[in-house]
């Protein structure tokens, strides 16, 4: 894979104020995060002393839901990748990318298809919210790409969005989704951050498990399990479960008989039902309203803290599992892994 390009939002204050001095860093923070666009602060003056980029980002195109609105943002290396606004009763939501493709081929998600072509760095993640012509007041790591798989950058995406000194976003409004890679989770455990963990889960057995998420296969469903309550104990926070109920896939007596054994009358846990958003390409059954609702008072009868959630953006493609890996320059996505389609 190769890296991409070191922008000057991939550094910390500390980084900045090494070569620069901390009245520069303090400056630099404010025209990049408290005032973008508006400052007359030159940072391009600062990150030629750094020798690194301003950025490596911008907008391709954008489509406006009644909910959502998606930005498809263009990358130096002539990818692309997608982030969601979503607006709720309470403000606004931003879905962002954490790679650049995935590498776990969820098959009921458009993300993977094409692969893993490469990690987002820090300042490319940061530069999404950015970007977003609103308010955020919450930032979920639900785009393309596995969060944990690209856990450095991630992580150190997280701790500059909290800087007091820039962007001074709470951790509690952001939200890591995961598939649950054991090794990542027992890491992010021993973090002091106070962060809400989302596991896509979607099975109750292995087998299951790996058809559904063929780079799951490696994962024991009952370690992800078992990392994700330590997690859990270990900071006091509730875990998310999501489960996309599939028709005669993970419908049966017996998923919700596990389901329970795992999650009923267990406070630091919640199930989320939902449905599969259709995707190009795919074929997978839709779950007929009686079967989400006796399934979802069968979990609930038996003490599960378990909602139905409708996820927005269908109208334009932007709901969980429809975002694609697109070339920028063609702005054609890329369904076969590692096909680059070259400008006409």
């Amino acid at each position: 894979m190769s890296p991409a390009p070191k922008l000057l939002y991939d550094l910390s204050f500390d980084e900045i104020a090494e070569t620069c001095g901390p009245d520069a860093a303090l400056q630099t923070f404010g025209a990049l995060y408290r005032r973008p666009g508006k400052s007359r602060y030159d940072i391009e003056a600062t990150a030629s002393r750094l020798n690194v980029e301003t950025t490596a980002l911008h907008v391709v195109e954008t489509s406006t839901g009644s909910m959502t609105k998606k930005f498809v943002f263009g990358l130096e290396d002539g990818y692309a990748v997608e982030a969601v606004l979503i607006k709720r009763r309470d403000g606004y939501s931003a879905c962002v990318s954490s790679q650049v493709g995935c590498a776990f081929g969820c098959k009921f998600c458009a993300s993977g298809q094409a692969g893993l072509m490469r990690n987002l760095s820090p300042g490319e993640i940061i530069q999404q919210v950015l970007h977003l012509d609103k308010k955020v007041s919450r930032i979920v790591f639900m785009g393309i790409g596995e969060p944990l798989n690209n856990y450095k950058n991630v992580l150190a995406a997280i701790r500059l969005m909290r800087d007091r000194r820039g962007m001074n976003f709470s951790t509690g409004g952001i939200t890591i989704s995961t598939i649950g890679i054991p090794k990542a989770l027992t890491a992010l455990r021993e973090e002091h951050l106070k962060v809400n963990l989302t596991i896509s889960l979607h099975a109750t057995d292995q087998q299951t498990r790996s058809e559904l998420i063929p780079g799951s296969r490696s994962h024991d469903i009952h370690e992800v399990i078992e990392r994700s309550q330590s997690w859990a104990a270990r900071h006091n926070r509730t875990v998310t479960y999501v489960y996309l109920l599939m028709q005669g896939i993970n419908t049966a007596a017996s998923d919700m008989g596990r389901l329970i054994d795992w999650f009923g009358h267990n406070p630091l846990s919640r199930v989320n039902l939902m449905r599969w958003n259709p995707v190009a390409g795919v074929s997978l059954p839709r779950t007929p309203d009686k079967t989400l609702s006796g399934f979802r008072r069968g979990l609930d009868d038996a003490g599960v803290n378990v909602v139905v959630r409708d996820t927005q953006g269908n109208d334009i493609s932007a709901a969980c599992g429809q975002l694609w890996l697109r070339d920028a320059r063609t702005r054609a996505a890329i369904v076969k892994r590692g096909s680059r389609r070259q400008a006409d």
